[in-house]
Order: C-alpha cells, then structure tokens, then sequence
C-alpha cells in the first residue's frame, strides 16, 4: 500500500512546510519517532481497559491517539479511533472491541508509511 493511501498527502504537506518554516529539519522524524514509540502502550492500555470493563479510560486513549493519527495525517486510522472513543463514550464495550480491532488492523500499513516519510 502507498504512503498516499495511508497518508493525507496535505497533512504531509503541511508538516514538511511547518519543518521548513520553524527551520526544523528533524520535526517530522521527530513526531514520527513519538507515534512509534507511544502508540504500541497507548494500544495496550486500550485492550487492557477494554478487557475490565473501564469505557472512560478506552475513550481518553483512543481521543489521544484519533488526535495523533490526525496530526500525522493517517486519517483513516483516526477514523477507526473516533469510532472507539465514540463506541467508549457510550459505554458500548462490544462497538469499542471491534474498532479497537480495526485500530489494530490499520497500525502496519500506517507504520510503514510514517517511517517511509
């Protein structure tokens, strides 16, 4: 799968423009570096809230990583993650496991293009 079907190409964009006009030239290594590093706990938190039952603390790690995933332009990754912390805000634990599962799903594919960039 292509970076641009992963990637909004506009975010891209703009990170790469913000990278020049801050005369940054590690910042999107940077924030990359943070998603890679964080996103692995911040999934395992969510299982582990899912599996006692713990909605509000489902839908505070899918609001953080939906915000993450947008910032970084994986815009259907943050999709999947509105539903969960949608799914989690009801307290609708099954919705909250199958976008969970969907979150996962789309993890590789979202890795591989942020470490192409």
């Amino acid at each position: 799968m292509a970076a641009d079907d992963v990637l909004d190409p506009a975010v891209v964009a703009g990170l790469r423009a913000a990278q020049e006009d801050f005369a940054n030239p590690t910042l999107i290594r940077d924030l990359v570096g943070l998603f890679l590093t964080r996103t692995p706990g911040k999934l395992d938190r969510a299982r582990l809230a899912l599996a006692a039952g713990d909605a509000a603390a489902v839908r505070e790690v899918a609001h953080s990583l939906r915000s993450n995933c947008g910032m970084l332009g994986a815009v259907g990754m943050a999709a999947a993650c509105g539903r969960l912390e949608d799914a989690a805000a009801r307290a609708d634990l099954q919705s909250a496991a199958a976008a969970l599962a969907d979150v996962e799903s789309q993890l590789p594919a979202v890795l591989s293009a942020l470490s192409a960039l």
